[in-house]
């Protein structure tokens, strides 16, 4: 009755055999500004048979006709794209493809000794200097991702310096290709469909759900880029706080993408639209404030974004004043999390309804919870990705603390205040193109912020948290993560401080997280210090001091900074910053010791009597 993961795997990741000369050419800076290209660059001239598995950090530009990659077409054009294949991932495989836009012939103009094949493609790849290679010495879970694995070196060939073709077959899961499912493909091409009719484009709404480990995040990222093919800005809610596409983990955002994202989401971090503060990677604790949150983006999705004045002046074919919106639910698809997955989608009110439908060993159909509701959406069952193309390398705690790390070794676009107006930001995308990891966070230049005048109100979420006397607030936040809120003015109550004039952070027990409709998390904050004798402390934040300046109120969630995020890598006796790790706070090397030194074990198949 229901589909089946797929299983279709090909044989070999790569037919494409470089060549000198006959189908890989190396233009000096000189032909490639003849060109029509920036710098030296590598043209590849592929055959319509030919497959190119390619592993590292590049640039791709399609010189003539169209190509395919990550399951979007390209066409000849002038933007290159910039595409991440680290092996922690499924890799791009590139191909020829047949393309309904009609390019000009002559958007480049190639040197004479470029062969062009009948039917095929030519692109020109170069590669990328971001720093985001860097993070595997942060995390060394992921170090050398980006370069073949020492079983791959002998086989591997060099396109370009810091891009290899891949020639594995896929019996080795250390490298798996990005596999298109046949109902994928399907539903993508009926969503980017347009309507024939002449009316004007209406605005559409896209949920993806599904159990975890089913591809869902991925096909909601390829769904975007995919409709980015035919609309010039797409915006993306994101609903699954654990493993978030362009957010750390703990955050419901909404974001304006206006680029294809190729790679996973630790290489495109980007500053929301509207977001709010969850403080974890799960619901559980606060379903409540979760949908709030929800309810409030959809609405300002609704109210603010979805239909945009044209832009005449602009040469872009694609549809400008429609944003259509993409939301990727959780993978909780028990219990709670069914519900809570419900009301997001009647909330939502979708247009098209994608469903990867998984074992029911993973919890899944929940349709007595999920298809209670009418709908007049147009729903589409997908098959769920077998579990033989997932990477076994990487799991689901290691990437998600690869995201919080890239966040904050991230160096977003420069924003001032005026471009910045309240409360949120500018309609378009704001994505890190670089990372420095040349000094770990402990080495870093951190702000020194007077939290007496800088903050109105410390807010802790989450269980348990209700029980922190003001006393040890301090405590609580030394060496935390928080969200920095901005609130409007006059919508939360004052904190009243102890009237003797002691020095107190501006804090009350059990007080209710701000309210969503009224206030918006403009990003993450690690305190890296907290002053016992003054009222400073020391922050890092990847967020621009105009609008770190406005934000008034921090919260404190579950959510944490990696072990790796605490660590000096570039101490050469495993020390941090000079100090020997037997000495370092926060920290324990070996086995703890003592009653309740061993790790807990929490048992989550316990049912109230109304989810049996």
């Amino acid at each position: 009755m229901y589909p089946q993961p797929s299983r279709s795997e090909p044989s070999q990741l790569s037919t494409f055999k470089p060549t000198r000369d006959i189908n890989v050419y190396e233009l000096s800076a000189d032909e490639a500004s003849t060109t029509g290209l920036q710098n030296e660059t590598s043209v590849l001239s592929i055959d319509r048979e030919d497959t190119l598995a390619l592993l590292g950090i590049f640039t791709l530009t399609v010189l003539k006709r169209s190509v395919s990659i990550l399951g979007v077409t390209l066409s000849a054009s002038k933007t290159a794209h910039h595409v991440f294949a680290p092996r922690s991932a499924p890799i791009p495989i590139l191909q020829c493809a047949s393309s309904n836009v009609h390019t000009d012939l002559d958007i480049y103009s190639l040197p004479p000794r470029v062969r062009q094949n009948h039917g095929g493609a030519v692109v020109a790849i170069r590669s990328l200097d971001t720093g985001v290679e860097g993070l595997g010495r942060v995390c060394r879970v992921f170090d050398g991702v980006f370069e073949p694995s020492r079983w791959q070196r002998s086989s591997a060939e060099i396109i370009w310096p810091g891009v290899n073709l891949v020639r594995m077959t896929h019996s080795d899961r250390d490298v798996l290709p990005f596999v298109l499912p046949e109902s994928w493909s399907i539903a993508l091409s009926a969503a980017e469909t347009p309507p024939s009719s002449a009316d004007p484009i209406q605005p559409s709404v896209y949920v993806v759900k599904g159990p975890k480990k089913s591809g869902k995040s991925t096909f909601a990222r390829t769904l975007l880029n995919r409709l980015l093919t035919r609309f010039q800005r797409v915006a993306y809610l994101e609903c699954d706080v654990g493993q978030s596409e362009f957010t750390p983990g703990g955050l419901v955002a909404l974001n304006i993408i206006d680029t294809p994202v190729f790679g996973p989401p630790f290489t495109h971090p980007s500053l929301p639209y509207r977001a709010h503060y969850v403080g974890a990677t799960s619901p559980r604790c606060s379903p409540a404030h979760y949908l709030a949150a929800v309810q409030a983006l959809l609405e300002t999705y609704k109210f603010e974004i979805q239909t945009s004045m044209p832009d005449d002046e602009s040469i872009d074919t694609r549809v400008t004043d429609v944003i259509p919106l993409v939301v990727n639910t959780m993978g909780w698809t028990k219990g709670l999390g069914a519900n809570l997955n419900a009301k997001i989608e009647e909330f939502a009110d979708p247009t098209h309804v994608f469903e990867v439908v998984g074992p029911e060993e993973k919890g899944w159909p929940a349709y007595d919870i999920l298809q209670s509701a009418p709908t007049k959406a147009l729903q589409h069952t997908l098959e769920a990705i077998s579990p033989n193309l997932a990477n076994a390398h990487f799991n689901a705690v290691d990437q998600r603390n690869l995201n919080i790390l890239s966040y904050f070794y991230a160096i977003f676009p420069s924003i001032t205040s005026m471009s910045f107006p309240y409360p949120s930001a500018p309609l378009r995308q704001m994505t890190a193109t670089k990372w420095e990891t040349s000094h770990p966070l402990c080495a870093r230049y951190p702000y020194e912020v007077d939290w007496s005048r800088a903050f109105d109100q410390v807010i802790l979420i989450g269980a348990g948290y209700e029980d922190v006397i003001p006393s040890e607030i301090s405590n609580v936040l030394n060496g935390a993560i928080v969200g920095l809120v901005e609130c409007e003015p006059g919508t939360e109550d004052p904190v009243y401080l102890d009237p003797s004039g002691a020095r107190e952070l501006p804090y009350v027990q059990a007080r209710h997280p701000p309210v969503p409709s009224t206030s918006t998390c403009h990003g993450l904050a690690l305190i890296r210090a907290i002053s016992p004798s003054s009222s400073h402390m020391h922050i890092l934040t990847p967020v621009s001091p105009a609008i770190l300046a406005r934000c008034r109120m921090i919260v404190k969630g579950e959510l944490e900074l990696p072990i790796w995020g605490m660590l000096d890598f570039t101490d050469a006796n495993e020390g941090v910053a000079g100090v020997e790790k037997g000495r370092v706070p926060y920290l324990q090397w070996g086995k703890s010791e003592g009653l309740g030194g061993e790790r807990r074990r929490v048992r989550r198949n316990l049912m109230r009597k109304a989810q049996m």
